[in-house]
């Protein structure tokens, strides 16, 4: 599937963000936390359901930062988790608590285009892997 360069929008509701806390650290520093993951994750998967998303090199952008008003709120990337692809993924927010969130594609999925790469197991199946694992 040839999907490099191609970029896609997802919106962020109110709900989402009080899912997505933000962690201020005494550096001034911040990262988004709780459910963003998983948050992001299912709304990329409209745009691109064959891959299975690593996240790397996310960043909030500081409260003291000197470039306060030039800066991207967050910036970020994942990549395929699967070895054979080379799909990355590049996030970004404009503003704080932003209601999109651009997303560029680069690479080319290199791997079997059935969509459903497995990304979250569900509450359900964690359970029953756990019940086996314990029971065996």
């Amino acid at each position: 599937m040839n999907i490099d360069g191609t970029t896609a929008r997802f919106k962020l509701t109110k709900e989402d963000w009080d899912r997505i806390p933000i962690n201020t650290f005494p550096s001034g520093g911040r990262l988004l936390s709780g459910d963003w993951t998983r948050i992001f994750l299912s709304k990329v998967k409209e745009s691109n359901p064959w891959c299975s998303l690593r996240f790397k090199n996310n960043h909030v952008r500081s409260e003291n930062s000197r470039k306060m008003h030039s800066a991207v709120f967050f910036r970020g990337g994942a990549e395929c988790k699967r070895p054979e692809c080379n799909v990355k993924v590049r996030f970004v927010i404009q503003k704080e608590r932003g209601k999109y969130v651009d997303v560029t594609y680069v690479g080319n999925v290199c791997h079997s285009s059935e969509p459903g790469g497995g990304d979250a197991m569900t509450d359900k199946r964690r359970v029953k892997r756990v019940r086996r694992t314990y029971s065996s």
